[in-house]
């Protein structure tokens, strides 16, 4: 495999340059500013969970990964871009699990399997990375996302029915999100008619998405004692 191979499959970039996609790259602050503002939030609520730390880390290194994989365009930094989304994805369900559902160490670990196989089927039913450098899906790659609408579909369900606390915070996410992955699959569509695409469009509502995720979890979760 190339590691360096150029990878084009985005309205934006015309040439493999590192400001190609200028919009693109830019428009991954949105990740940024989600992690800061769930940091400002869980010092406020006095938030101590490792868990709930570790994914708002791992929101900013989705805006970082992103930023890499649009300026450099290429093979090693697509997993740059790819690997802290299904990090963070997977790293969700199983505190959502354990946080708001309570449920034991042993159903956790059962979702590890679940969530991994799941994750593993939709990457071995998607085309290697060097096989989308010029040949993007029908979908433009948002079917990769398959387990993360599930996931939330599910959630938001659950959390109505139960009338969790978060169950507003996570159907707000889960109808951006919908929204976010429209404007993904259509970049390439509405090219011809806007040279800029609509991919911004994804960061930037996707970085309001995990902001309201991260917002769910801080402000339902135990807090410990304020000083």
């Amino acid at each position: 495999m190339d590691w360096f191979a150029p990878v084009d499959i985005y309205c934006e970039r015309l040439d493999p340059s590192f400001w190609a996609e200028p919009i693109n790259a830019i428009s991954n602050v949105a990740f940024l500013l989600a992690a800061l503002w769930a940091a400002i939030s869980a010092k406020r609520h006095h938030i101590t969970s490792p868990a709930i730390w570790l994914l708002i880390i791992l929101a900013a290194c989705i805006g970082i990964g992103s930023f890499l994989f649009h300026t450099h365009a290429n093979i090693w930094s697509g997993l740059a871009d790819t690997i802290p989304i299904w990090t963070f994805v997977a790293t969700y369900i199983l505190v959502s699990i354990n946080l708001i559902g309570g449920a034991p160490p042993g159903k956790i670990a059962i979702g590890v399997v679940i969530v991994g196989a799941i994750i593993t089927v939709v990457w071995l039913a998607n085309p290697a990375p060097e096989d989308a450098v010029t040949t993007p899906s029908r979908f433009n790659g948002s079917e990769q996302y398959l387990p993360a609408v599930i996931a939330m579909i599910i959630f938001s369900a659950i959390t109505l029915i139960r009338r969790h606390p978060i169950r507003y915070w996570f159907l707000s996410a889960t109808i951006i999100f919908f929204i976010s992955l429209t404007f993904r699959t259509f970049d390439m569509a509405v090219c011809a008619n806007w040279h800029y695409g609509s991919h911004f469009m994804w960061h930037t509502l996707n970085g309001i998405m995990i902001g309201l995720l991260l917002q769910a979890l801080i402000r339902n979760t135990q807090r410990t004692p304020t000083p």
